[in-house]
């Protein structure tokens, strides 16, 4: 693997684990399961962390083909991703989360499950809209299969991360605070918003070249 390779390599990953944020899980995860049992709580952020690797796996080995089905193209997907993305990284930045990633009739509902690991905590909370976006656009690129295999590693590492933010959110959310833990939301809303403005850049310069031939000329 070359530098050049490597550093895009871990901007993905850092982009996945951007959209998935673990930590934004945390206060929703305590949320969920305060009234639940001990045990019941145990076996939740396992199920939720391979819940939503699945999700993702899903998104990027079939997402190509659900958009064909749909004709639905690349540089429109990019362009609908990069506003979702834009959208969550907004609200992050305010420290308070999106309504794509969970509204509040989807969280009044979750209190009333017997297990909250898929529904709400795998989807919208993690894997959300912007996450299969992010998955779906990069089933696009013209990787190689270990390529592929590297793309799956990648969301496998996040999706650890997962299971360990949310197995130790209550130490999580006592040792930052919620000043802590919105100082860390607004970071990740940055990094979201620059990846949002990345898609919808590419995809705009996919859907109409002449606007990179404008702008190649005027600069």
């Amino acid at each position: 693997m070359t530098q050049e390779q490597l550093i895009a390599y871990l901007a993905f990953i850092v982009s996945v684990f951007a959209l998935m944020n673990p930590l934004a899980a945390v206060p929703i995860y305590l949320g969920l399961t305060a009234d639940l049992d001990p045990e019941a709580r145990r076996r939740i952020p396992f199920k939720t962390a391979a819940a939503a690797f699945l999700i993702m796996v899903i998104a990027f080995i079939a997402g190509e083909t659900i958009l064909q089905m749909f004709s639905v193209s690349i540089p429109a997907l990019r362009i609908a991703g990069g506003i979702v993305i834009l959208s969550m990284g907004w609200s992050m930045l305010q420290a308070r989360t999106s309504r794509t990633r969970q509204t509040s009739e989807e969280a009044e509902e979750a209190t009333n499950l017997e297990s909250i690991a898929v529904i709400p905590m795998a989807i919208p909370v993690t894997a959300g809209p912007g996450a299969i976006s992010l998955m779906v656009v990069a089933a696009s690129y013209p990787n190689p299969i270990e390529g592929r295999i590297a793309i799956i590693i990648a969301v496998l590492f996040v999706c650890v991360l997962l299971w360990l933010f949310l197995k130790s959110a209550t130490t999580i959310s006592k040792m930052l605070g919620q000043t802590g833990m919105n100082v860390v939301t607004r970071i990740m809303g940055l990094l979201m918003l620059g990846v949002g403005v990345e898609y919808m850049a590419r995809g705009l310069g996919e859907m109409f070249p002449g606007l990179l031939v404008a702008a190649k000329v005027a600069g």
